[in-house]
Formats: C-alpha cells, structure tokens, sequence
C-alpha cells in the first residue's frame, strides 16, 4: 500500500481484522502497568527526574515495540497510523500536564501523593477514553459532516495552544480560575473534608462519612482530562479512525503520563517551544477533519512527517534560542 496516497473520503471510518493477540497485548500492558504501580505505592516515595526519565524511557519503547506487532500483522497502513495518532496523544497530553501541575501547587499536593493520585486519574482517563473513541468512531460512521464539527473543536484547541504559548506560560492564571470553578462545583455537590488524610479517599467526620481533599483533587483531575478529551479524542480519530488504532495508541500513550508528568516539571522551562508545536499539530489535524468530507485527503505518512517536523523543530527551537518570555521579564 502506499502510505502517500491520498486515502478515499469515503474511507472515514475504518475496521481492521485485529487478530484477537493484539487485544491481549492491550490487556497484558494494562495488567503490567496495574502491577508495577502496586508494587511501587506500597513504598511511597517522592518520584526524582533519574527515576522519571528512566520509567518514561520504558513506557516509551513498550510503545513502540507494539507497533511491531500492528506493521506485520494488520499492516503497514494501521501500523503508521497507530505512531502517528500515538505521538498526537503523547504531545497533546504535555497540556495535560501542564494543568495536573497547576492542581497540585494550587491546592498544595504532597509530593509523595501525587504519583498515587496521577494513576487514578491515568485509570480514569483509560475508561473514558474507550468510551469516548467508540462514541466518535459512531458519529463519524453515521454523520460524515460530523468531522467538520471535530475539525472546528481541533482549531479553537489551536487557538488556545496559541494564546498560550504566546504569552508565554503567563496564562496559567486564567487556567487555575477554571479549575477553581470546577473545584467550587465538586465541593457543592459533594462532602468534602478539606484536609488531606494520609492516601484515604474517604474518612468519618462527627458519624459522617465525607470525601478526603485527596479524593475531591482526584475527581478534580478527571474532569479536566474529560475537558482534554474534547481535543485529543477527534485528533486521534482525525489519524485513525480505527477503534483498535485509536484506542490502543491512547492507552500507550497514557501509560506513560504518570512517568513523563516528573519529567515535564523539570524540563517545562527548557522546552519554551514545545506549546507552538501544539499549536501548528492541532491546526493541521483540524484542517484535515474539516477537509476530509469535501473529498481533500491527507496521506497518512505526511501526517505522520509534519507530526516529526513540528516536534523536532520546537525541540531544536528551545535548545538553540532562549524562552524569548523569560528574555521579556529580565529587561
């Protein structure tokens, strides 16, 4: 197949023949994961930047090394679309992060807690994930102008990457107001204790059985990956709208945000850049969506070229010229 050939627009949602050990591939990583994490929060312990790098590195190349898999037993044409819709949802989720970052200094997260809230939050976004993508892959096969509407989601998400990454980080005030609306809805809604507990999610206050601040920060960060979503879910399908494809490269992607979270508080500085990379990858894969339906399609090795072209400029850009915002505050 040639992988620079545009594909047919009638080709929007596509169906592979899985073979039933790629699923139990999902499943085991899953598995893996769950253990490790076990194994690891039975000793909690505040996660360092060697220790960080290391299990991302590992995450990383279990990512990969699925692909191997997915290129000889489903093809070529899954398998660069699983890379290509895999690093999407990797660089979307630096975003993530950024935010996951603001909830813990804003409400004062113990640093040994955050790894163990982090899965929760990485167990959340899995199952909605799965809901989400089946969801999508359903409109779209239903309403093929449905992509047009995921096209315009992916250009405002453009529009905010830009703004931020044009300020230069500044507007990480307008992101905590947000977030402090979510947390004022949360603490209607729900009885909250507002002091941390040890790792409990709940405890009994005067014969009443209430929410731990842990807790309440945790149902926190799943609304704000659900928020997320809205992006990430039509960028991947925008790559693959294949539900093994689109859910798989999301699971491999996820599995390493716990890891990549200690990584990118270290780096975030250093990689100025990185949020104008965002910018131009959510712009182009809303123009592709909003194109696709009026018969302009993109092949799928070119996304996966301006995916590599955007990354590996904004990382050269932020090691070769200083953060221009940092530049601004000093003069």
């Amino acid at each position: 197949m040639n992988l620079f050939a545009a594909t047919s627009s009638s080709n929007l949602v596509r169906d592979y023949d899985v073979p039933w050990f790629l699923y139990a591939g999902v499943i085991a990583a899953l598995i893996m994961y769950a253990i490790i994490e076990y194994l690891h929060m039975r000793n909690e312990h505040v996660i360092k930047f060697p220790e960080a790098v290391r299990w991302s590195v590992f995450y990383i190349t279990v990512a990969l090394l699925f692909s191997v898999p997915i290129f000889i037993f489903v093809g070529q044409q899954a398998g660069v679309e699983y890379l290509a819709a895999w690093g999407v949802e990797k660089a979307l989720s630096l975003d993530n992060l950024f935010v996951f970052g603001l909830i813990f200094a804003s409400f004062k997260v113990p640093q040994k807690l955050e790894r163990r809230m982090l899965n929760y939050g990485i167990a959340g976004a899995i199952f909605f994930r799965l809901i989400f993508i089946i969801a999508g892959v359903e409109l779209l096969q239903r309403f093929e102008w449905i992509s047009v509407l995921f096209g315009i989601i992916l250009l405002h998400g453009a529009y905010s990457a830009f703004k931020h990454a044009k300020s230069g980080g500044e507007s990480h005030e307008e992101v905590e107001k947000s977030e402090r609306r979510l947390w004022n809805i949360i603490t209607k809604i729900l009885p909250v204790y507002p002091k941390f507990v040890g790792h409990k999610l709940t405890v009994v206050i005067n014969n009443k059985r209430m929410l731990t601040k842990m807790a309440a920060v945790i149902i926190l960060i799943e609304l704000t990956d659900i928020i997320f979503a809205i992006d990430s879910v039509p960028a991947v399908l925008a790559i693959s709208p294949d539900k093994f494809i689109a859910y798989s490269s999301n699971v491999f992607a996820i599995l390493g945000l716990r890891a990549l979270f200690f990584v990118y508080q270290s780096l975030a500085d250093k990689l100025w850049a990185l949020n104008w990379a965002l910018t131009g990858i959510l712009a182009w894969i809303g123009f592709k969506m909003i194109s696709h339906p009026f018969g302009l399609s993109v092949p799928i090795a070119t996304n996966l070229i301006v995916l590599f072209v955007f990354f590996a400029g904004a990382i050269t850009a932020s090691f070769v010229f200083k953060n221009p915002y940092h530049k601004k505050h000093k003069s």
